[in-house]
Parts: C-alpha cells; structure tokens; sequence
C-alpha cells in the first residue's frame, strides 16, 4: 500500500509528514484537524505505517463528521484502521 503525501477530504486538503517525533508520549501517529496535517513516525516498518495512516485517516473522518464519542474511542478507531488495512492490502 502506498501512502500519499497528501489527500482531498471533505473540500480540505491533508498532509502527511514522516517525522522522527510524532509527539512527546512516543505515538505512532497524530491527526491534526488545525494545519490538516497526519503525521506518522518514520521509524515504523511499512505496515506500522500503513495502519498508523489508515488509523489517523478514520480520525479525520470521525473529527469532519463530528463523530466525537467514536473518535475519542480509540479501540473503535485501531480496529476499524486495522480491518480498513487489511482489506486494502488482502486483494487479488
């Protein structure tokens, strides 16, 4: 799966940064509604990274529809990111 360094979602345009740091609790990822920026931690392995940016996209969904009880819900947001992931990548 390739990520994109940048994509169109509801009329805004988001960017992805690959950075060191994400954030000074060590997360993987972060989804940033101000800025329209998802950052992922560059040191991951492909797949950590792939399901960081899926993980980070189900929250800018949530965020846009104001979904904000399933968007603080962060086992909802890594299963859905997990299960959106493996359906990306399991195709023939």
């Amino acid at each position: 799966m390739v990520i994109p360094k940048s994509f169109k979602i509801f009329g805004e345009t988001y960017k992805i940064k690959e950075l060191i740091r994400v954030h000074k609790d060590n997360r993987w990822g972060e989804h940033q509604p101000t800025g329209n920026v998802i950052k992922i931690k560059k040191t991951l392995n492909q797949e950590q990274k792939e399901q960081t940016y899926l993980h980070e996209v189900v929250h800018c969904i949530l965020s846009n529809l104001s979904y904000e009880e399933l968007n603080e819900n962060e086992v909802f947001v890594d299963q859905f990111a997990k299960a959106f992931h493996q359906i990306l990548t399991s195709g023939k």
